[in-house]
């Protein structure tokens, strides 16, 4: 129904409930009665130019956010990756609390941590932004910090996206990360996506407190993808790959599975430095895109508070702007995978030491 005949139907109404036994009006009234239906007309008008653009947004967003992919261990100043400490049998050894030992003198396999998160395309030669615990993922985290302070150096043994629309994932490079902000500059190396970059807010200083917002990303990792799929495509995937593995990725990719989660809200809180907002989300979802309703970027999702749905955190996207223009710190070492620390870069010699997940809530990694 058209504005306009919505509008009539209301004077309708207002004629019927004021009785209709006579139509004489003064003319105080009849300018009363004009004020009221352009009002009305108008409030119809924002609703609709309001609610229009969120289907479009939804489509021409969705292929610009990419699932990020991450695997990464720590070697000496010889190169030698942490492996797994094998006892007399053959098999890995581990502490009592079940944490696997690990030593750059071991045997056993290559000990990696695999981890995922979000990232979104900005710029026309495969520029993204996401958040600097995604493309750093030791970056102010407490379980790393022992190995850097040992010595020990990080290496990516694989750094890469996946975007819904190509059955392919594309190496990426750390470029520029903040100081002190939770958001860095990525790009895509060897080939450059065929999705439409995401547009910048043009002028974040007049976001307000209260306005609708939609978050896009992959929170929870690949648990959320994964109960999508049917049950017989479930059998089929955990025989193959098993629960979380760079290997169910590349089957999620193959098989069109992969479709990232969109959650709505409102924007609380607008600060310089951070942004507050009830759209859900959980560890994946970081470094997604908060977009308002016309689908341009205002922020980039980075933490959450695990006790309650209501309070999560978005970095503004004027630090994201900046990192863009040349502004912030350039990545240090490790920038890009070296995939040829594993021996034939085969999957099953891979033995991870964490789960497939990174978080960072409002009090810090975990």
């Amino acid at each position: 129904m058209s504005v306009r005949l919505r509008v009539v139907s209301l004077l309708a109404l207002v004629l019927w409930g004021a009785g209709c036994a006579t139509l004489t009006f003064d003319p105080t009234q009849l300018r009363r009665l004009d004020a009221r239906v352009k009002t009305l007309e108008g409030r119809l008008v924002s609703l609709e130019r309001e609610a229009a653009p969120i289907a479009p947004v939804v489509n021409r967003v969705r292929a610009a956010v990419a699932l990020v992919w991450g695997t990464y261990t720590f070697a000496d100043e010889a190169g030698r990756p942490l492996r797994h400490v094998l006892n007399e049998a053959g098999e890995p050894i581990a502490d009592p609390q079940g944490v696997p030992l690990v030593d750059v003198e071991g045997t056993g396999a290559v000990a990696v941590t695999n981890y995922s998160g979000t990232a979104f395309l900005v710029g026309p030669n495969g520029e993204l932004l996401t958040n600097r615990h995604i493309a750093e993922p030791w970056w102010e985290d407490e379980t790393s910090e022992p190995l850097l302070t040992a010595g020990l150096q990080p290496v990516f043994i694989r750094l890469r996206a996946f975007f819904p629309d190509s059955s392919e994932a594309i190496p990426i490079e750390v470029i520029r990360v903040d100081a002190e902000q939770d958001m860095a500059l990525v790009r895509t190396t060897g080939r450059t996506p065929a999705a439409e970059p995401l547009r910048l807010h043009p002028r974040p200083e007049e976001l307000e407190d209260g306005q609708p917002v939609l978050l896009i990303g992959y929170p929870t990792g690949l648990d959320a993808l994964l109960a999508k799929i049917e049950d017989s495509e479930w059998k089929t995937l955990q025989a193959e790959t098993g629960p979380c593995s760079y290997a169910t990725v590349e089957w999620l990719v193959q098989n069109r599975r992969l479709r990232p989660t969109i959650t709505g809200g409102y924007l609380w809180e607008v600060l310089p430095h951070i942004l507050v907002y009830d759209a859900r989300t959980r560890g994946g979802g970081s470094g997604g895109p908060l977009l308002d309703r016309q689908g341009r970027v205002v922020g980039v999702n980075a933490a959450y508070l695990p006790e309650f749905a209501g309070g999560n955190f978005g970095v503004p996207i004027p630090f994201g702007q900046r990192l863009l223009t040349g502004g912030g710190l350039a990545a240090n070492a490790p920038t890009r995978e070296t995939p040829e620390l594993l021996a034939g870069g085969k999957a099953v010699e891979e033995k991870p030491i964490t789960a497939c997940s990174v978080e960072r809530t409002a009090r810090g990694r975990r």
